[in-house]
Order: C-alpha cells, then sequence, then structure tokens
C-alpha cells in the first residue's frame, strides 16, 4: 500500500512516499531552497570527460551541470529502433567541444556533493501534448485506444509541429479541436 505524508512547517513542505511503511522518495520544498529543475539554459561546455562519455556546462549556478552523451544525441522514438542504441563506440568530443554553446534543460537539481543533471532532450509540457524542439518523432498517449482518433490527433500534430521537431499527443487531448 502507498501512502503519501505532507508535513508542512513554516515556509518549508515535506512530502514522504511510503510503500509498506518504507520511505521510497522524500521531497523538500521551502522558500530557502533554489530549484532549477525544467528551467531551459544556453549553458556553456567548460569540461569534456571521454571517460565517463560526459561532459559539464555552466549554467551560471555555482556548479556546472552533468550531461552525459546519451543525453547530447538526438532522441529516437525507441519502437523505431527496437531500443537499441549502442554508444559505447562513439567519442562525446566529436559532439561538444570546450567553449561550445549548449541548450539544456535540468532534469535533477544539484544536490550536496554533483552539481545538476542536464540533458538537451527538452521537454515543454501543455495541456495536449508535451512539445519536444529537439526530438524527430510524434507519439501519442497508449491510453489512447481508438484508432480513429489516434490518427486524427497525429495528422493535426503532424501540421502543426515543424519537421524535425517532435510531440507526445496527451490522452487529454482526445476530442479536442
Amino acid at each position: 500500500m502507498k501512502e503519501l505524508i505532507v508535513n508542512v512547517v513554516d515556509d518549508t513542505e515535506n512530502i514522504f512516499l511510503l510503500e509498506d511503511g518504507n520511505l521510497i522518495e522524500k521531497y523538500v520544498d521551502s522558500d530557502f531552497i533554489k530549484r532549477i529543475e525544467g528551467n531551459i539554459y544556453i549553458g556553456k561546455v567548460q569540461n569534456v570527460l571521454r571517460g565517463l562519455q560526459a561532459a559539464f556546462v555552466n549554467v551560471g549556478e555555482n556548479r556546472n551541470a552533468f550531461i552525459h552523451l546519451k543525453d547530447i544525441l538526438p532522441k529516437n522514438d525507441s519502437k523505431l529502433n527496437n531500443g537499441q542504441e549502442d554508444i559505447s563506440d562513439l567519442d562525446i568530443k566529436k559532439y561538444v567541444k570546450i567553449g561550445m554553446p549548449l541548450l539544456v534543460e535540468i532534469k535533477r537539481d544539484a544536490s550536496n556533493k554533483k552539481g545538476a543533471r542536464a540533458s538537451t532532450h527538452i521537454n515543454i509540457p501543455g495541456r495536449y501534448l508535451v512539445y519536444m524542439p529537439n526530438s524527430t518523432f510524434i507519439t501519442l498517449s497508449q491510453k489512447i485506444e481508438d484508432e480513429k482518433e489516434r490518427e486524427r490527433l497525429k495528422n493535426i500534430v503532424s501540421k502543426i509541429i515543424p519537421e524535425g521537431e517532435g510531440a507526445i499527443v496527451r490522452t487529454s487531448a482526445v476530442r479536442k479541436v
């Protein structure tokens, strides 16, 4: 059984997710804690580490953000390539160079020991779809089961999303427009 416990003290909210009495996740939201998760920045590559297939990007925070090669390479629909992505033979230095500007979204905030986690796979969520400017596919929620509706929605989105960009159509888009 899952339980959600919310504890509010002054300007701090503590949220605990328990499963069968065990702590699974903990969130702390406070006016004193600066959160950058979800923010989009034009950062500057500061360091490239071949051994880790990663780089550090300055986004104007105390610590540089960490980005892995898989978060730099274009995102493909896993159904199109059967989920097979072998990046072990690739060299990150062919994709990023020190001083290069890089458009990134922060996917995870910094912790005590680590900087934020960044990705070039930008997601801009909306009510009816999630816009993904650096992806090349349009997909629909699996909860949309009616094939005619799926085709109708895909046609609408294909017309409005520029070529070379992507989107995920949400369930809430059913029978809209």
